[in-house]
């Protein structure tokens, strides 16, 4: 009767064990969700030229998450931010379509200290240049009429030059068009480490304007 005692108290002694393991791994797993943007570097709203965002909806894990914003006004979705985290930095970096200053084309001037390449593809006007350790590439569509590819390299170089991208970066690459797009077809990608944040959006100059107020 002693021993089945004992194995009694023993077998109950381990479930309870067994019980509060398992809390304490649903309390971690809870306390790595976000769900909410302040628990991200995502900015809470964005206002660049007469737009202004919100962010609308924050999911993910600390590690791997999304904030998607929407259009204050129409509350339409134009721009989302995204973390991931990668095995290593090295990974990470391989994510970031950096471009070099070994890009060949005609070179223009964008301001007195910053010169970049104009290249002719597909029906668009690509201008290059590099800002540090980012790579910025904007693109205009040859139908467009409302400027010139150059004009609009020098209106994005001076959005970058005015507010500071992320400080973190190690790598960045900057993608954005003079037209709005269909879809988030704009892209600011960095990469910290072995994470990597990438802002994609319908509009350049917002999608732009997300990365530079990330905290």
């Amino acid at each position: 009767m002693q021993r089945k005692t004992k194995a009694l108290v023993a077998v109950t002694t381990a479930l309870a064990v067994l019980a509060v393991g398992s809390g304490t791994a649903l309390q971690m797993h809870a306390a790595n969700n976000v769900s909410a943007v302040s628990q991200t570097v995502a900015p809470q709203s964005v206002k660049a030229d007469k737009t202004k965002l919100k962010a609308a909806q924050t999911r993910g894990t600390k590690q791997d998450y999304t904030v998607t914003y929407q259009d204050a006004k129409t509350a339409k979705q134009t721009t989302t931010l995204q973390k991931k985290t990668y095995g290593s930095d090295a990974s990470a970096q391989k994510q970031v379509d950096y471009v070099g200053n070994q890009t060949q084309g005609t070179k223009v001037k964008l301001n007195r200290s910053t010169s970049a390449v104009v290249q002719g593809v597909m029906g668009h006007t690509y201008v290059h240049w590099n800002k540090g350790d980012w790579s910025v590439t904007a693109v205009v569509s040859n139908s467009d009429v409302t400027g010139t590819p150059t004009q609009f390299a020098k209106q994005v170089n001076r959005q970058v030059t005015k507010a500071s991208l992320p400080k973190n970066a190690d790598t960045g690459a900057i993608t954005v068009y003079s037209d709005q797009q269909s879809g988030e077809a704009n892209s600011v990608a960095w990469h910290a480490g072995k994470h990597l944040y990438t802002v994609s959006g319908k509009e350049a100059t917002t999608t732009v304007k997300v990365a530079q107020d990330v905290k």
